[in-house]
């Protein structure tokens, strides 16, 4: 919550700062490269039923396995833009973990794990996206434009039962397309930035949401700091592009980072 007032808060900042703002000089060179890192704060929310290749999965992977956010693990970005494109690449790494004994018979691909077995569940999230950004319309402190990307997502997870000392491992991999509006403006000569942005995808039943925020406050031309937002949700119904899996995946990631204009 304290992350998302402090958003709304350089957000409505940035722009009072540009209804107010002078004339901004022309005497100084644009700063079309960013480079920033970050600490994030990632939550995940899925559950799986139904197979897929003949192996039957049924788990929740917050009421069974109770995997909760590990740490804060660290993320980057780099990005260019000019007065027509942008371009974007952004890494993360997320890590979750649980233990705990389950409260009903679960499987997870074809492995069974009855009630009241103790598990010890973790699992490490690598995130990469490449997103192409072109302007649509634009003014000098403001564009908004049309987003075309991926994202992949890889997943390592291993799940222990405590009572037997065996060790499941998965490593499923996701390819997401990113397509999307995109918004940008800046206040205060340029010390002041922000961005939104929604993407939406839809493929044989298959539907996914992403939007999130990133606001940026600048305490020398080159140098800031970065706070941001985004929430995304996955809806993979039966039959659709993993066998006959129900998979539904919620997941957020906010943080906090410095950024480097040049």
């Amino acid at each position: 919550m304290r992350i998302v007032l402090l958003l709304l808060c350089l957000q409505g900042v940035a722009g009072l700062a540009q209804i107010g703002s002078m004339e901004r000089s022309t005497a100084t060179s644009p700063l079309n490269w960013t480079f920033g890192f970050h600490r994030s704060q990632p939550s995940l929310s899925s559950s799986i039923q139904g197979s897929k290749d003949g192996k039957a999965s049924l788990v929740d992977t917050d009421s069974d396995l109770g995997l909760q956010r590990e740490g804060g693990p660290l993320g980057a970005i780099l990005e260019y833009r000019n007065q027509a494109h942008g371009f974007r690449l952004a890494y993360d790494t997320l890590q979750f973990q649980g233990e705990r004994s389950l409260p009903r018979d679960i499987t997870l691909n074809g492995i069974a794990y009855a009630a009241a077995t103790p598990v010890r569940s973790k699992a490490k999230v690598k995130a990469w996206e490449g997103l192409y950004t072109y302007k649509l319309t634009q003014q000098p402190d403001a564009w908004v434009g049309l987003d075309l990307g991926v994202q992949f997502l890889k997943t390592d997870h291993a799940t222990t039962n405590l009572a037997t000392g065996a060790v499941q491992t998965l490593s499923p991999t996701q390819t997401l397309p990113q397509i999307g509006l995109s918004g940008w403006s800046s206040g205060a000569d340029g010390l002041l930035e922000s961005r939104v942005f929604y993407h939406y995808f839809a493929y044989r039943g298959l539907s996914y949401h992403r939007y999130g925020v990133d606001a940026r406050a600048y305490l020398y031309p080159g140098f800031g700091l970065r706070a941001f937002y985004e929430s995304s949700r996955i809806k993979i119904p039966p039959g659709s592009t993993q066998g006959n899996l129900d998979i539904r995946m919620d997941g957020t990631l906010y943080g906090l980072g410095l950024a480097v204009r040049f």
